[in-house]
């Protein structure tokens, strides 16, 4: 067992106490109950530690079937103040009503998203994801490499579309799947400039999903994720399915029901 693999392996993990019971008909069934597995992971690309938490679905520990893997940037981002609860708890209870048959593992590292989210720093950060975080995950748990999910919103919205442009110029994407939600135009300064980097996937063979989402009539959705959207379709881009959604919500509102949609589309 590697260090990396250790790390993860000495994690602490938590049993997801079942709700409900009792013997009326009209109480809600039991949540389903799962596990959280708590770690940290010191990158070899940027130095960097991040603290990850793993959730597997109650299906894992008897089942056999090799699970998808969802890698939620911010996961240790809170939706308001106080005890509201994180990005990856919310992803977490949105699989669990679900019943999703997949892995979460929410990256921690929110206090870095300007550096890690934004180039030049957003290629060591998706190598860090890529090449260090996600082998690592499918030596300790039963996953199926063919179906990965990157998730980001807002600026981690614009690192999932870098990725995407990063590994499909270099001709080997990393995910099946790339969740982008509320995305800004990054560290290149308006939204043209953010279009002529993307224009460098015209052409280019592209074997995955990309998932752009928007908050309605938002400045985010309407001055940036639609002509993004417009240029990507007439592009020519074999392999690649491009979806697109709009939400009734505030720019951080969109997430969760941008999750959501994500799995209902892709993780029945």
């Amino acid at each position: 067992m590697d260090r990396r693999t250790a790390l993860l392996a000495l994690g602490a993990a938590t049993a997801l106490a079942a709700c409900g019971g009792g013997g009326s008909s009209s109480e809600p069934p039991p949540e389903p109950v799962g596990q959280v597995f708590s770690s940290t992971i010191k990158s070899e690309s940027n130095g960097a530690t991040y603290a990850i938490q793993v959730y597997v679905p109650q299906s894992y520990a008897t089942g056999t079937a090799a699970l998808p893997v969802i890698y939620a940037t911010e996961g240790d981002a809170l939706y308001g103040s106080g005890t509201t609860p994180t990005r990856f708890d919310t992803f977490k209870q949105a699989m669990q009503t679900r019943g999703t048959q997949a892995i979460l593992v929410g990256i921690g590292g929110t206090v870095t998203r300007g550096t890690d989210f934004l180039l030049p720093g957003a290629t060591r950060y998706l190598n860090f994801i890529a090449k260090e975080l996600a082998p690592v995950i499918e030596r300790q748990y039963r996953t199926d490499p063919k179906r990965r999910a990157l998730s980001g919103l807002s600026h981690g919205g614009y690192f999932v579309i870098a990725a995407l442009v990063l590994e499909g110029q270099a001709g080997a994407l990393s995910f099946s799947h790339y969740l982008s939600t509320e995305a800004s135009y990054g560290g290149h300064g308006s939204t043209a400039a953010l279009l002529a980097y993307e224009r460098q996937l015209d052409g280019k063979p592209l074997p995955a999903t990309l998932f752009l989402t928007g908050a309605g009539t938002g400045a985010n959705n309407v001055g940036i994720i639609k002509p993004l959207y417009e240029q990507m379709r007439a592009q020519n881009n074999p392999g690649f399915t491009l979806v697109n959604a709009d939400y009734n919500a505030s720019h951080v509102g969109a997430d969760l029901p941008a999750f959501e949609d994500a799995l209902k589309r892709f993780f029945p």
